[in-house]
């Protein structure tokens, strides 16, 4: 199974401000903001291609929320997850029922994201 790294996930206190720190001094370009499950304002900004950063507004704290990883099989990427002793801590799955994304912990707590392509 192979796996390509697609985005690194930060939270921060003041979106906007954030945005625009890497647009001026990396050239990011952010895509639209939205809003997520959990109710907290997100993009993604990408920095020459890929990978993205995601950048999640958070008032009360800062630093890595999770990676995210991309799998182009990830019903088999489950399986070889937790074939290698790894625990799934959620599951998006589509309106067909079908999985689109996993997520697990690595053993210092930082959550890990795999999805389907996009």
């Amino acid at each position: 199974m192979a796996y390509r790294l697609e985005h690194v996930a930060i939270r921060c206190k003041d979106l906007k401000s954030t945005i625009g720190f890497y647009e001026k001094l990396f050239g990011g370009t952010p895509t639209e903001i939205r809003k997520g499950s959990a109710g907290y304002a997100f993009c993604f900004v990408k920095i020459d291609g890929v990978p993205a950063i995601q950048l999640m507004e958070s008032p009360d704290q800062t630093g890595v929320h999770h990676y995210g990883f991309v799998a182009d099989d990830i019903e088999r990427a489950a399986t070889d997850l937790k074939a290698n002793g790894a625990t799934i801590v959620r599951e998006n799955r589509d309106a067909a029922g079908r999985l689109t994304t996993i997520f697990l912990r690595d053993p210092n707590g930082l959550e890990i994201e795999v999805r389907t392509p996009r």
